[in-house]
């Protein structure tokens, strides 16, 4: 639960926010006013919220497009990864199994575990 100055900043925060994107009508809309006009960082956080909403709108109408070098990189980059896990995985377990072995030849490991490898002996 949020202390109560903390949650009244954030409702201030939001109620300028709706403001600026103009979704606030009627007493909530002179409510948000009287709040701006009142206090200077209100005003300058209303304008800092106008700023961004008309940056958003002109980043939302342009397209994007992606040189197709970026899109190769990425390509190629995703499958030397998936391949380096792999392999990765592979001379794990690789190294493991000889290592597994080499233990059981030299007789390290104590009794049981040495019919693990059904050796005959």
């Amino acid at each position: 639960m949020m202390p109560a100055g903390e949650q009244g900043r954030w409702e201030v925060l939001e109620t300028i926010g709706a403001y600026a994107a103009g979704e606030l009508e009627g007493e909530e809309a002179r409510e948000a006013e009287r709040l701006i006009f009142e206090r200077p960082d209100y005003r300058r956080l209303a304008e800092s919220y106008a700023r961004m909403l008309v940056m958003l709108d002109t980043f939302g109408s342009e397209p994007v497009e992606v040189p197709e070098a970026v899109v190769n990189f990425a390509l190629r980059r995703a499958y030397v990864s998936a391949f380096m896990r792999s392999a990765e995985v592979f001379l794990g377990s690789l190294g493991r199994s000889y290592l597994d072995a080499f233990v059981y030849y030299l007789g390290l490991r104590p009794g049981p575990a040495r019919e693990g490898y059904g050796g005959g002996i």
